[in-house]
């Protein structure tokens, strides 16, 4: 719920706000030669609009497992002061298998179970090597499937359930899984995302809302690309990793897909702006 007397922050702002958190990162991940890549709806935008998707309001990047294995470090000891890195590997009771940079200037709210002091934010995604052997590959496919929809029935609120949250699982796996410690749960899902002992030559992020892979040269050494004002770090083969997440990526959606799916409120903190003026403006 939004915080009493609180203005809600415009898309443009918001938007600001991430692309201001998006260069922080980049200029990171470059001092300290950290790979990364655009993800997702942040790819896709960059490829098809140059910049955001027009009715997106969120960023997406992704880094190798070592690198990302790094982050961490690197931040707590370089990053911007306003910036907070949460992680499972920073945060025991952290709900996502993945991290996000929040601006702590901004609060934000949103429908999860466990409500967390999250600002405006980007996702950073961890890409794993898949298992060479395929028969591991199947296994390991369907945990992650079990994992993820568990996951994501433990943290997000009752009434946001996804279409593959069944009622009666919401009603019953739900405080169910409420009794598994939240690191446990995320813990085996970023352990069996893994490549085991016998990594092959196909990456992905398995630990994303939904399965996908590609070889590991599309991802390969980062290109360049322009999303809105900035030049940013993609995949080596940009249009074969969102062939391999959306299909047909060049096509539009219909016009009553053309909407966000995100359910999120974010207003500067008390503290800010000061003196009228925004920090950011969008």
């Amino acid at each position: 719920m939004m915080r009493p007397g609180a203005t809600a922050l415009g898309l443009a702002e918001i938007r600001a706000i991430q692309l201001e958190i998006l260069a922080a990162f980049d200029r990171l991940c470059r001092i300290h030669e950290l790979s990364y890549y655009l993800a997702y709806g942040t790819l896709l935008g960059a490829v098809r609009h140059s910049g955001y998707i027009p009715w997106d309001d969120d960023v997406d990047v992704m880094m190798p497992r070592a690198d990302y294995d790094r982050l961490a470090d690197v931040f707590a000891n370089a990053g911007p002061a306003h910036l907070d890195l949460g992680s499972p590997r920073t945060q025991p009771d952290w709900p996502f298998p993945y991290a996000k940079i929040s601006d702590d200037r901004t609060e934000l709210w949103e429908p999860l179970e466990d409500p967390l002091p999250l600002g405006v934010n980007i996702d950073v995604f961890p890409v794993d090597a898949l298992p060479r052997s395929r028969r591991v590959r199947w296994v390991q496919c369907r945990v992650l499937r079990l994992l993820r929809w568990a996951v994501e029935l433990r943290y997000i609120a009752a009434e946001r359930g996804r279409g593959w949250h069944h009622p009666l699982a919401i009603a019953v796996g739900k405080p169910l899984l409420r009794l598994v410690p939240v690191a446990a749960l995320v813990g085996a899902f970023t352990r069996t995302a893994g490549g085991g002992r016998s990594p092959g030559d196909r990456v992905g992020v398995r630990i994303g809302s939904f399965d996908w892979s590609v070889p590991a040269h599309q991802l390969g050494t980062p290109s360049e690309l322009r999303f809105e004002r900035l030049q940013l770090q993609a995949p080596a083969e940009p249009g074969a990793v969102l062939t391999a997440m959306y299909g047909d990526y060049l096509q539009l959606p219909p016009e009553a897909d053309q909407i966000s799916h995100h359910a999120f409120t974010a207003a500067w903190r008390p503290t800010y702006p000061q003196k009228g003026d925004h920090p950011v403006r969008g």
